[in-house]
């Protein structure tokens, strides 16, 4: 039972996402629990989202609205920060939808433990598909940089709608807005608050259906998507080094790469190939055990690169003809 009801921020940052923002808002104003304040970021739509956001604004005296030009995700994300009263901070996609008792859940979890986080379960939902639960945490709590480490071993996720924060956590620590980076961008805010220290703990009930659509950030993998999934490791790397905590996570950047390098490759993006590959080598002589992580395939492609670098990629360029990766 909630003994106490401090006020909750719900930012919901939509750019042209009229087809699926209408749940996703009455998914927050039927939450179990009320002490809300909604706060809707029109990121610039040329569809319909604005007119969708005033109205239910007028419905609602809950909900604020704030209609800016578009810059992207993770200044509209700002946005929403920069103006919330809440204790805590609960961040909503536009074509996502909370569980009727999620924030009841997720308050009543944070204000037992004290906690400046609380980390809680899903379900990925493809549309005309079945859902699908990502898993109970194993974890009862953990520091922020042990949280990391969990994040890193696929024991937990980076997404900042599955982590729910306190705010205070923005007002007490400098947290970089990083615009040009939007594919990754729950990595860069997520690690900024990690490094900070704060208490992290689990839910056990999961709290939200994370929709994936084909206008989804996640859909199809565009040029340009590429080169943000490329930068934002590239960012994470440096951002620890200033904060000096390389060598600590030294094996959970290795574990980053790792799996960067064959999403890269999975996605047909071979140009980068042979750099990654050089390093995904050097670190799997570090750390062996990473090898559990690959696939069979996976594990031959790391093989022949052990031996030949020039193999290594013909064998890439191999498979790929032939539609095995």
């Amino acid at each position: 039972m909630i003994h106490s009801f401090p006020l909750v921020s719900v930012i919901i940052p939509a750019y042209n996402s009229d087809k699926y923002l209408e749940a996703c808002i009455q998914s927050v104003i039927n939450q179990t629990y009320r002490n809300l304040e909604i706060i809707l970021v029109n990121d610039g739509s040329t569809d319909g989202s604005r007119a969708l956001i005033e109205r239910y604004a007028c419905m609602d005296t809950r909900i604020i609205c704030i209609n800016k030009q578009n810059e992207g995700l993770p200044l509209a994300r700002k946005a929403g920060i920069d103006v919330a009263q809440g204790k805590y901070i609960q961040h909503l996609d536009s074509d996502d939808t909370l569980l009727e008792e999620a924030l009841a859940c997720l308050v009543d979890r944070a204000e037992h433990a004290n906690a400046d986080i609380v980390a809680a379960p899903f379900f990925f939902c493809n549309i005309g598909g079945a859902k699908k639960f990502s898993g109970t945490l194993s974890f009862d709590e953990l520091s922020g940089i042990a949280y990391i480490k969990e994040i890193l071993k696929l024991g937990a996720y980076w997404s900042v709608w599955s982590n729910f924060q306190k705010r205070s956590l923005f007002e007490n620590n400098k947290i970089e807005t990083v615009p040009h980076i939007y594919y990754g961008e729950d990595v860069i805010l997520m690690i900024q608050l990690l490094v900070n220290h704060p208490k992290v703990v689990s839910l056990g009930k999961p709290i939200l259906n994370y929709n994936k659509y084909p206008t989804s950030i996640t859909g199809s993998i565009t040029d340009d998507k590429y080169k943000n999934f490329r930068a934002y490791p590239v960012w994470i790397e440096n951002f620890l080094e200033r904060k000096g905590l390389t060598e600590e996570l030294k094996k959970e950047i290795a574990t980053l790469h790792l799996q960067n390098t064959f999403t890269c490759i999975h996605w047909k993006h071979l140009e980068d190939a042979n750099k990654d590959m050089i390093r995904v080598v050097r670190d799997l002589n570090l750390y062996p055990d990473l090898k559990a992580r690959l696939s069979n395939r996976e594990r031959k492609i790391v093989a022949v690169y052990q031996l030949s670098r020039w193999l290594g990629y013909l064998n890439l360029i191999r498979y790929n003809k032939q539609g095995k990766i």
